[in-house]
């Protein structure tokens, strides 16, 4: 496999994984509208929806080394760091939260639905992973965005777009800090952290397949030089 065929693939997992992960979020908002939790996460829709949250947030992963090494030079140990602690966030946000939601939510909601109920009290190591895993995506974010609006590589506006969706995301948690809301309205604006990280990166991955699918751009290691 050459250089340009991985950066191809790892394009296209982006793409599909950001598209994937932005409708199972979607969706996940529109099902968890207004029901207590023990009664969405037993409904036939539930499984699926969160099937595909998994299997957006593990191509979004697979994409991003190449990402990284498509833009290695011109972000150095920046964007090293940024998309090592951005990679770090996601295994616990887009991951472990949708494998959670996936295998065990519906077991607890069906054997002990106190335990999954709105009012549940949450254990004092998830919020420390919560808040670590907040901490990380906003540092990574800031990290990775500093080589775009500095103008090393393009588009700048994901340099913008970068901080702003962690930023989001904070603001996302203080809005729903207890999970799900009963509104769908403040469930998607809860979500635009996540969607906005998402647009960024799969953004990344499509110009990856095109310069790919356009021959020889990859193979003489421009790094993201046309477009703004």
């Amino acid at each position: 496999m050459t250089s340009s065929q991985l950066f191809r693939i790892s394009g296209l997992a982006l793409v599909v994984g950001a598209v994937a992960f932005i409708v199972h979020i979607v969706a996940r908002s529109v099902i968890t509208a207004g029901p207590d939790p023990a009664t969405f996460a037993k409904e036939g829709l539930w499984v699926p929806i969160n099937a595909l949250g998994v299997m957006g947030a593990a191509l979004v992963l697979l994409g991003l080394p190449a990402m990284y090494a498509r833009m290695a030079g011109p972000t150095g140990w920046l964007g090293l760091v940024g998309v090592v602690l951005i990679a770090l966030a996601w295994l616990f946000f887009g991951v472990f939260l949708s494998l959670y939601s996936l295998l065990v939510a519906p077991w607890l909601a069906d054997k002990a639905p106190a335990l999954v109920a709105a009012a549940a009290p949450i254990p004092a190591g998830f919020i420390i992973a919560f808040i670590a895993a907040l901490i990380a995506e906003f540092v990574g974010s800031v990290l990775l965005a500093i080589p775009f609006i500095r103008g090393r590589v393009q588009p700048r506006w994901v340099g913008y777009v970068l901080p702003a969706a962690a930023l989001l995301t904070i603001v996302g948690d203080v809005i729903a800090p207890t999970g799900p809301a009963s509104n769908l309205a403040i469930n998607l604006l809860s979500n635009l952290g996540p969607m906005l990280l998402l647009v960024a990166l799969g953004y990344l991955g499509s110009r990856m397949w095109s310069e790919g699918r356009a021959g020889g751009a990859l193979e003489r290691g421009r790094p993201f030089q046309t477009g703004g």
